[in-house]
């Protein structure tokens, strides 16, 4: 299965350029989560991403400390000097921390209306600190709902949006809320075998089962985002890219490696590793 994901992202692109994903995310000092963690995505999958910065966080592999944010004027500004500038064939979307960013960025994207837009809706670190300022919530719901093409909410994350009591009435409340498809990962729950619910139009379309991995991921969620941002960005159905897009973050995480004193990361290049090691893990 790894193979057939990732063969056609290495492979040569002899004929244009590569396609080009616009992230508009906070940074990350660890490189686990955020911008970092959605470049090395979208460059393992063959896609060339562009950044602007709605946050400096001060983090590590444990949790985040704190964070400044970037006056939304300069990173839609960011944003506008890329658009202007290159073919976006996506735009992703990740933390963005205050209601005021939010309005800015559904300004942005009034104005791009045309380009599918991935919406990874982070509202707290991995390690549980907050990232989400007064009225973050309803901003995220009233404004940027219903300019996403699909929005990549975890389970908690779903349940806080929605304020609905179980994962399939908080898919079918954020696609009556404006989001056109809603994948909702299961990575937060105990269960043996997690699901990962993807709605469309008020109805479960799919349900994609994966096996449980024993640790806790430092920025498995913006994988998950930027894959499916990426699948999106060659040319796939939105049922592609998500499968696609699983696919891929559960190999990350199944390679995933521990660096700090927290949660892995994942691997996001371990097809380059194992290509270049031997059966023994030796070059």
């Amino acid at each position: 299965m790894e193979d057939s994901i990732l063969m056609e992202s290495r492979r040569p692109e002899a004929v244009g350029p590569l396609p080009v994903v616009l992230t508009i995310a906070g940074s990350d000092p660890s490189a686990g989560a955020g911008l970092q963690a959605d470049l090395l995505t979208l460059a393992s999958l063959g896609v060339h991403g562009c950044t602007a910065v709605t946050a400096l966080t001060v983090q590590d592999s444990v949790n985040v400390r704190g964070y400044t944010p970037v006056d939304p004027q300069d990173t839609v500004a960011q944003a506008r000097a890329v658009l202007e500038d290159m073919s976006v064939q996506v735009i992703k979307i990740g933390m963005l921390g205050s209601a005021a960013m939010v309005a800015a960025v559904s300004a942005l994207l009034a104005d791009h209306s045309q380009i599918p837009v991935v919406l990874d809706p982070v509202l707290a670190a991995g390690g549980g600190m907050a990232l989400a300022g007064d009225g973050l919530r309803e901003a995220l719901v009233t404004r940027l709902l219903p300019r996403v093409t699909v929005m990549t909410p975890n389970g908690p994350e779903a349940l806080a949006l929605s304020g609905t009591g179980d994962l399939p009435a908080a898919g079918v409340w954020l696609n009556r809320h404006g989001a056109e498809w809603a994948l909702i990962s299961g990575g937060h729950g105990e269960e043996p075998e997690l699901e990962n619910l993807l709605f469309r139009g008020e109805v479960l379309r799919r349900t994609f089962r994966q096996a449980r991995l024993p640790h806790s991921y430092h920025g498995s969620g913006c994988t998950l985002a930027a894959a499916l941002a990426a699948g999106l960005a060659h040319g796939l159905t939105m049922e592609e890219a998500v499968a696609r897009a699983l696919d891929f973050t559960h190999a990350c995480l199944v390679h995933a490696y521990p660096l700090g004193k927290g949660q892995y990361f994942p691997d996001r290049f371990f097809w380059a590793r194992r290509h270049r090691e031997g059966p023994d893990g030796r070059r």
